[in-house]
């Protein structure tokens, strides 16, 4: 998340410095905007990828 704030605004000089001034002006819970979404994303593509596994290695054997 500090990666796409250091892109997005060209005020931070340094990753630690844009990891501290978000952590003092927005505090912890910044850090993890967009995390249920982004789970919900990623967790719904592993339980397809390894049911489907699951399924393609009972049907060879």
């Amino acid at each position: 998340w500090v990666k796409s704030r250091m892109m997005g605004d060209s005020t931070y000089r340094s990753t630690f410095d844009c990891f501290a001034k978000t952590l003092k002006n927005d505090g912890l819970a910044a850090f993890y905007k967009g995390f249920i979404a982004n789970f919900c994303r990623v967790g719904s593509w592993n339980v397809i990828m390894f049911l489907t596994l699951e399924q393609v290695r009972s049907f060879f054997q």
